[in-house]
């Protein structure tokens, strides 16, 4: 068949010059893996298997030559034919050679060799990934099977021959693969054996019935068609019986850089800086598509290759600003054909400071480096608002409610500058002050019942119990104080005034025992008549769960439900680990249970969940138990 088939000379032309600017030109393998069975005694001679290289030119003649560095003897035993690729026994093996593969006795042994095809004569020819291919030989201590014992699929095609070809697109048609089995051809010689293709959908390929070999007639589209699924028949006739068999046959279709990138919808956005200037983060995203793929077959094919470049040569925005560009892989359709998908978003390469404020315009420029033509490139435009914090409170007074009763470390509220919540890459640090400085020693012992620290992230300030002792005092009564947030480096500050209304009577019992952890209770009635750490009445309180096995509402005994356990552990419970073990611990946990997300805590639990010194327990409730909870 001629290999320029479904070209005419513009079209070649038009297509060899694709190859040259955009595409890697050569000789390749469509298949990459053959496997074949070797028998003793069969003849010099015995054609084993054929290679098959695709063309990029018509110009081009494959020339085939096994290669390697240091040949192992064995491979004197094979000869290759240098300008048809068929792989065939330069001698007859006997049973001394298979021998001699190994010391020991064996029932099969396997070789391997490996083929290479190059454009020109080579005296020793070196293996390049993408022009050669492996060829695995099974070497069986037996003579090859005869006609009546031959199963008519091992007749027609190679037993293990499971590797599917790959043809890159826009490539020259030509043969693929030998379809007829060569080391059968002298096994049942009155055999008359043909092969046909068929296809689910239009496919352009064919037998040669000369040849036996399975050709593909025209260039493919991958944007077209990733993979072609063919039906092979062999059909097998003898002088009584006509026998048909099938075997299936996918065709993968390789891409290359043959489309130029687009953008579908917009080329700018627009980006508004505020609460989140910690280095790092992403802003806006403007999509790139391209019909091709990243991801090529063979692995040594680099195409496809995107290449950004921001064009504002300002040092401030080169020092500010980064673009970042994400490939992934979609389907324009259910099905459909695989297309790149690369979006680009802005990232700050450093913290702003909440007192930057301005506009800029950014544009980058997104060149697909091996696209052949002049549209290769994309201009997108990223418009960019920087706008300043600022730091204060909406209430000029804040107001929290605390029984006498609180224990140490029991949490009285929070405390938050506007929109705090939303900040990143910078920090509020508050502070607990007292409105005058100059009142009594007595007074001031009332406000250490009080005090404030940072949360984690350094944006929330906790209102807890620092002396519960000063709580019991008849002289203590409601306690004012100023709270002042200020931002770590501009050092802007601001305040408002806090309100802590006590009520109840002091438990006075406090005094005289040091607290346990609340943890510790594995039993409602128990729980709810003891006092502990963090327990904002003085007395802890018990969560009943109502799920079986595994939950995150285990039964557990808190000092606080609105805190503990929330799978945080926050800034007041992190001071001591027994306020509340189940959302601090970081020992271990015997029973069902899951981990909080931080790797400390115990985020999920099996029945009751208790602690003691750290290490907790999560254990189904006995009978008793049970009864208890059910009567309550």
């Amino acid at each position: 068949m001629d290999p320029s088939c479904g070209f005419s000379p513009g079209n070649v032309a038009a297509l060899l010059q694709l190859l040259l600017v955009g595409g890697v030109v050569g000789l390749y393998f469509p298949q990459k893996e053959y496997t074949e069975t070797v028998y003793v005694g069969q003849p010099a001679g015995t054609p084993i298997l054929q290679v098959h290289a695709m063309l990029d030119s018509r110009s081009e003649r494959p020339h085939f030559y096994l290669c390697g560095g240091r040949r192992p003897v064995f491979t004197l035993w094979f000869q290759m034919d240098v300008q048809t690729g068929e792989l065939s026994l330069s001698k007859m093996l006997d049973e001394t050679d298979f021998a001699s593969l190994y010391q020991n006795s064996w029932p099969a042994k396997r070789l391997s060799l490996q083929v290479t095809a190059l454009n020109n004569f080579s005296k020793r020819a070196a293996c390049i990934s993408r022009n050669s291919a492996h060829i695995t030989l099974d070497f069986v201590n037996a003579s090859i099977p005869q006609c009546a014992q031959t199963d008519m699929k091992e007749l027609c095609f190679p037993h293990r021959d499971t590797s599917n070809p790959h043809i890159i697109e826009n490539r020259f048609p030509g043969v693929l693969r030998q379809l007829r089995r060569l080391t059968r051809l002298s096994v049942c010689p009155n055999y008359t054996i043909s092969y046909s293709v068929e296809s689910e959908t239009p496919a352009p390929f064919a037998v040669n019935g000369n040849t036996s070999e399975l050709v593909v007639t025209a260039p493919l589209d991958r944007e077209e068609s990733e993979n072609y699924r063919l039906l092979l028949a062999c059909t097998v006739q003898t002088e009584t019986v006509i026998t048909k068999v099938e075997t299936s046959l996918d065709v993968f279709v390789d891409d290359e850089d043959d489309n130029a990138p687009y953008v579908n919808g917009t080329d700018t956005v627009d980006v508004v800086i505020s609460f989140n200037r910690t280095k790092g983060a992403a802003f806006g995203t403007l999509f790139v598509f391209d019909r091709d793929l990243t991801t090529l077959f063979p692995k040594d094919l680099s195409q496809n290759r995107y290449v950004g470049t921001l064009l504002n040569s300002e040092p401030w925005i080169k020092d500010t600003f980064d673009i970042k560009g994400t490939f992934s892989e979609r389907r324009a359709a259910p099905g459909g054909i695989r297309e790149s998908v690369y979006d680009y978003q802005l990232i700050l390469k450093r913290n702003l400071e909440i007192t930057e404020n301005l506009s800029v315009y950014l544009d980058y420029l997104v060149n697909d480096t091996t696209y052949p033509g002049l549209e290769g490139t994309v201009l997108l435009h990223f418009n960019v608002t920087i706008l300043p914090v600022q730091i204060y409170f909406t209430n000029i007074t804040h107001v929290f409610t605390l029984s006498r009763k609180a224990s140490v470390y029991a949490q009285v509220g929070r405390i938050c500058v506007e929109n705090c919540l939303e900040f990143d890459g910078f920090s509020v640090s508050y502070q607990l002050e007292v409105p005058d400085k100059n009142i009594s020693a007595e007074m001031l012992s009332c406000y250490s019942a009080i005090s404030i620290t940072q949360a984690p992230d350094r944006m929330l300030g906790l209102l807890y119990v620092n002396n519960s002792h000063a709580l019991s005092k008849p002289g203590c009564q409601d306690l004012e104080y100023t709270v002042v947030a200020q931002e770590e480096h501009t050092q802007l500050m601001t305040s408002t005034q806090i309100r802590i209304l006590l009520h109840g009577e002091a438990n006075v019992s406090q005094e005289s025992q040091q607290l346990l952890s609340c943890a510790e209770n594995k039993q409602r009635d128990e729980c709810e008549s003891s006092q502990g750490l963090g327990a904002t009445t003085g007395t802890c309180e018990w969560r009943q769960g109502s799920e079986k096995g595994i939950s995150e509402n285990y039964s557990t005994c808190s000092p606080d439900l609105r805190t503990c356990p929330d799978s945080v552990c926050d800034a007041v419970e992190s001071k001591d680990t027994s306020i509340c073990p189940q959302d601090c611990t970081t020992e271990s946990v015997t029973g069902g249970h899951e981990r909080g997300l931080s790797g400390s805590g115990i985020r999920a639990g099996y029945g009751t969940c208790y602690c003691f010194s750290e290490k907790c327990f999560c254990e189904i409730a006995d009978a008793e138990d049970v009864l208890s909870k059910n009567s309550k």
